[in-house]
Order: C-alpha cells, then sequence, then structure tokens
C-alpha cells in the first residue's frame, strides 16, 4: 500500500468515526422507523454493481455500498436484492446488512433493515397500516416500519417502505430483559412458504426433514438439528394427537395459546388472505421459541395484501388449519377471538381510516414521482379511494357478524 492509499485509508477511517460516533447519540433507531416521518436513504455504490444487482435480481448476491441516513454515513454496508414474488429488476427489493463485510459492525444499534419496493401494493400502504394496527392493538409481536424515498448515488429510486428486520436485536426490543439477561438469545425461523405444497399445520412424521424444509433457523443455526427442529417436530405432533380434553394442558407450556388467537383474529380483522390461515396454506409469519423455553410466539411479517375485502368472513378458513382449528374448539379461545374482533373494531373505529389517510399525504408526492412502480399514478389514486372505504366498511360487517355469532343485539347497518 503506497503513501497516497495509506491517507485515502485513514481519512476513510476518521470520516466513518466522525460519521457513526457523534451524530447516534441524538438519533436512535426509533428515529429511523418513526412512522409519522418520510425518510430519505442514499445508497452510494458503482453503477456497474447496481446494474448487476437488477440484472440478477433473483439471486442473492451482495454488493458493496455506503448508506447515508440524516447527516450519518455507514460505509461498506452489503445490499442484495430480496422478496418472493415482490421482486423486480426495474424497482428491486433490497436487504441493507451493515455487518455483512465488517463483522460487528451497527448502524442505531441495527444489523440490518429492509427496503420493501412496494410492488405488490397499488396502495403503498396496506404494509405499514397493518403493522401499525398490530401495535396500537397489542400484545402481537411486529416489525417497526415507515416509508422512504430511496436514491442512488444521487439519483430517485422510488418510494420504498423501510421494515425493521425480525432478528436478535427485535427480538430484544419486544421480549425485554429479565435483570441483566436481553431475552433475544431463543431461536427464531421464517416460515418458508413451499410453492405447490401448502401446508396446514398437519403432522409430516418424526423425520426433522420437512420441518427444517419450512422453518428455516435464523439465530443460533450451529445448534444440534434435534434441539433446533426438534421442539416443532414435537409442537405439530402434539397438536395433532392431542384431545381436546388435554390439549390447552399440553399445549400451553410450548405454545402462547392466548397470543396465537390474538394474532390469527388481528390477521382476520384486516381480512388477510395470505397469513396463517391463508387461501393456499399457511404463510408470512416468523416463529420464536423464547430463550430458556419450550414456549413459542408468532410473529407478524409481510401483510401487504392486507384489508382487501371489507366482508371478508370472520371464520374464514378456520376450520382448515389443525392448530386454528383445535384450539377455537375451546370455548375460552373461541370466545376470545371473538372478544379480540370486538376489540379490532374498537382500536380501528375513527382511527384506521385517519391513520390512512395521513400516510397517503406523507406519501403522496414520493408515489407519483416514483419513475419505476409497477402501476400508473391513476391506478396508484384509484387504489388510494378504495383502501380509505375498507375501514368503515369492515368495522361494520365485523361488529354484525360478531353480534350474530354470540346472540347480542345486531347495531345499526346490518344487513
Amino acid at each position: 500500500m503506497n503513501v497516497r492509499q495509506l491517507i485515502r485509508t485513514g481519512v476513510l477511517l476518521v470520516a466513518f468515526a466522525l460519521a457513526v460516533s457523534r451524530p447516534l447519540a441524538a438519533q436512535t433507531s426509533d428515529d429511523f422507523f418513526n412512522p409519522e416521518a418520510m425518510q430519505r436513504i442514499d445508497l452510494w455504490l458503482n453503477d456497474s454493481d447496481w446494474a448487476k444487482l437488477k440484472a440478477a435480481f433473483q439471486e442473492n448476491t451482495y454488493y458493496p455500498a455506503d448508506m447515508t441516513w440524516n447527516g450519518i454515513t455507514v460505509y461498506n454496508v452489503g445490499i442484495r436484492s430480496r422478496g418472493l414474488g415482490s421482486r423486480r429488476s426495474a424497482k428491486p427489493g433490497l436487504r441493507v446488512d451493515f455487518d455483512h463485510y465488517n463483522k460487528g459492525q451497527q448502524f442505531l444499534g441495527l444489523k440490518s433493515f429492509v427496503l420493501d419496493n412496494l410492488s405488490q401494493d397499488r396502495t403503498g400502504i396496506r404494509e405499514t397500516s397493518a403493522m401499525r394496527f398490530f401495535t396500537r392493538l397489542g400484545g402481537i409481536p411486529a416489525p417497526r416500519e415507515t416509508h422512504a424515498r430511496l436514491y442512488i448515488r444521487g439519483q430517485y429510486a422510488g418510494l420504498y417502505g423501510l421494515v425493521e428486520s425480525v432478528d436478535k436485536t427485535m427480538m430484544g426490543r419486544v421480549f425485554g430483559s429479565i435483570g441483566d439477561d436481553v431475552q433475544n438469545d431463543g431461536y427464531l425461523f421464517e416460515y418458508n412458504y413451499i410453492l405447490g405444497s401448502p401446508w396446514r399445520f398437519t403432522y409430516e412424521g418424526s423425520a426433522l426433514t420437512p420441518y427444517k424444509a419450512r422453518f428455516d433457523i435464523k439465530t443460533n443455526e450451529s445448534h444440534a438439528e434435534s434441539t433446533i427442529w426438534g421442539p416443532i417436530e414435537e409442537l405439530v405432533r402434539l397438536v395433532n394427537d392431542t384431545s381436546s380434553t388435554l390439549f390447552e394442558q399440553t399445549l400451553g407450556p410450548r405454545l402462547d395459546l392466548g397470543a396465537f388467537v390474538r394474532y390469527i383474529a388481528a390477521q382476520n380483522f384486516i381480512s388477510q388472505e395470505d397469513g396463517f390461515n391463508g387461501y393456499d396454506g399457511m404463510n408470512n409469519f416468523y416463529l420464536y421459541r423464547l430463550e430458556k423455553s419450550t414456549s413459542h410466539v408468532f410473529i407478524a411479517w409481510d401483510e401487504d395484501i392486507a384489508f382487501s375485502q371489507a366482508d371478508y368472513g370472520i371464520t374464514a378458513r378456520l376450520g382448515e388449519n389443525v392448530l386454528t382449528g383445535k384450539t377455537l374448539e375451546l370455548p375460552a379461545y373461541a370466545s376470545q377471538y371473538l372478544s379480540v374482533l370486538s376489540e379490532a373494531s374498537g382500536s380501528a373505529s375513527g382511527w384506521l381510516r385517519q391513520e390512512m389517510q395521513r400516510q397517503f399525504d406523507m406519501i403522496n408526492e414520493a408515489m407519483l414521482a416514483d419513475p419505476v412502480k409497477d402501476y400508473s399514478n391513476a391506478e396508484y389514486q384509484a387504489a388510494r379511494e378504495t383502501l380509505l372505504a375498507f375501514p368503515d366498511a369492515r368495522i361494520t360487517y365485523v361488529r354484525c357478524e360478531v353480534a350474530k355469532m354470540t346472540g347480542a343485539t345486531r347495531p345499526s347497518g346490518c344487513q
């Protein structure tokens, strides 16, 4: 290395130290994911690398880049294309990993984040509205989200959803600490939807292979397979084999049944057709086995087709999934399910439409100016009006259906 290279390296190191140390004292990850702020994120990378990423958008190849947000620059991060059906060449969804090239590097305490290209949502706000609603309702672990204008080498590259990664950092935020022990060292799994092989929690035998295929381990990957996936095989087996009289007693230590019912009721309220009780089997969630525990919890993820149908049945597909069906056979959990739907209706009333309107106001200019989105401005505006009609219609429908099922007095507006 010559003198000029040494000087350049020294300047970059000093710049990095200044950029990452001084402003961080005044900024937090809550500021980064502030749902009431439109963020701006700049990525600086070689033109050739950006062209390669877009050309090979179906691959997970990483490319080096620098990232700037709010005056803070982080150097030598890794970016790659991401998504399943949402992958695009013109406007790739992106994963940004701070520690891909520099082990241990973080940004505001984060190891990574996701830039959702919004390709499957003409409104641009279904995902962010759903996660905000889950957080408002409470008791449903969900990532923090907002919107961002993305710039590549100073050129506007479109409106994106800015999404917190579901990882150890998020687990620490959600589950907190017991004394000095942050509860983020459990087993985190991303559910892997297998095209052509819908699954609804049926038992697939004692071999771990099918569970390994469906539950992609994200933490403690080096542990023994029996330690990682054995408890999942056991959970599925017990769900299928346990009688209703012993179900709660047997499954309670292995799955937070109350949290599960809250999660599926909230998903139903927002008419999520591609979630846990999806039209083609289970999809779009994470599963976390708590640290030093046998108990599992579901974590919300990828709600970008939520709010699809105001009259979506409140019992739609509940009997198709073994776990859902056997849990709701128990009167206490069936009652809880209806109670959460009523609670969701009350929480959404007067808030959900207002929140959607606020988000539309925030993203409108950026959405209209997005040069590479998958839909026209006219299609966006039409989808926007349709979505704004959803909250009031859904609230009325759910309240009427719950009253019908419980024998309560039906509210006005019921058919």
